[in-house]
């Protein structure tokens, strides 16, 4: 395809691998067990302070956001300077990859992986290559395989952990050893966390001090703010948030997204509540599922799991009236697999499959 204008014509044909665009909306009977939220919405008191907010929506937010970079320093006990922000991880990602990735940089990840990702890197011009995760070792991440795949060639490996889809968790000591190898080597390592506030905070990168390491999260999943779009990206080597200042955009989030976000993190019971019925969860769901299906590596507090089986398991679901994230948005997989997203009761799952 040619256009007139000046644009980036090799665009046209970059082939974007997977998302959600597609995602079928849930009609009625359906059960949701797609998209990576908290299966039980958000906490009442973030929905309490929304119903009492009385803000000036025709000013601008703070663009330091003092109020939340705050409560995130201390929530992380770490500098509020090495706090930067994002519309949820996609928006911290994109500005990383903005100050990292020039035309033919080489990217490091992990396969299956989430695919929104390596599209970015793609429409920047740089180049993925992946380890693959081993279907007959249930896809877990083998750290070794990781270390021994880094070399200087790349500019930087992209971990999500909680990995996506498969919901496993490595180890804070195994993201470490992935950290300091690819520090003697050259290489940033970024640590995509979406998914890191089912689990503890104790096994976040963040409580790592190393210059090449960036670790992004977000509000959308465990606190359950997905509409907002709140994400933050916490850089401790300065040179490294100088970059991400300089490529970033003036309020990248709204100030309703702060004050609920700043609620959210006060409400700690909400999220390990949400943890524990999580686990309870996902172990019945596991014992039932196993029967008739394979189900890779997974933590048991993040709510979701990839699983497969013989024919297209994707419309299987579908036929059930159940939503999943079909296999082929995580390449290399096709529909045999679906992403499954605990639901809120187990019941209305099992229900429909047996």
């Amino acid at each position: 395809m040619k256009e007139r204008f000046k644009v980036r014509e090799d665009l046209f044909t970059l082939e974007v691998p997977g998302g959600y665009a597609d995602k079928i909306e849930a009609g009625v009977g359906f059960l949701d067990c797609s998209l990576g939220t908290n299966p039980f919405g958000t906490s009442e008191k973030v929905k309490e302070k929304l119903k009492d907010l009385d803000i000036d929506l025709s000013a601008y937010p703070d663009v330091r956001y003092t109020h939340l970079r705050n409560a995130l320093a201390g929530y992380w006990d770490i500098d509020e300077e090495s706090i930067f922000f994002g519309a949820g991880t996609i928006g911290c990602f994109e500005k990383v990859n903005k100050f990292v990735i020039t035309q033919g940089s080489k990217v490091l990840g992990i396969s299956p992986q989430y695919t929104r990702y390596i599209s970015d890197v793609l429409a920047m011009g740089g180049f993925y290559k992946a380890v693959p995760l081993k279907k007959e070792n249930r896809f877990k991440i083998d750290v070794g395989e990781v270390v021994n795949a880094l070399n200087s060639d790349y500019s930087l490996f992209y971990l999500d952990n909680p990995h996506n889809p498969t919901g496993q968790a490595l180890k804070l000591k195994e993201v470490e050893e992935i950290v300091q190898d690819a520090e003697r080597k050259g290489i940033l390592v970024l640590v995509d966390e979406a998914y890191g506030d089912f689990i503890g905070k104790e096994e976040s990168a963040i409580k790592l001090d190393y210059d090449n390491l960036i670790v992004i999260r977000s509000f959308s999943k465990g606190f359950g703010l997905a509409s907002v779009r709140v994400g933050y990206a916490v850089i401790k080597n300065r040179n490294l948030g100088e970059l991400y200042r300089k490529v970033d955009l003036p309020f990248p989030i709204s100030r309703i997204g702060e004050i609920l976000a700043v609620e959210a993190l006060n409400d700690k019971k909400f999220l390990n509540e949400s943890r524990k019925k999580i686990a309870l969860i996902k172990k019945k769901i596991i014992n039932a599922l196993k029967k008739e299906f394979q189900i890779a590596a997974t933590h048991m507090q993040t709510p979701i799991m990839l699983l497969w089986g013989s024919g297209d398991i994707y419309h299987y679901f579908l036929q059930k009236k159940i939503l999943t994230v079909r296999g082929s948005v995580f390449r290399p997989l096709d529909d045999s697999y679906v992403r499954l997203r605990v639901p809120e009761k187990v019941e209305e799952l099992l229900s429909r499959l047996f």
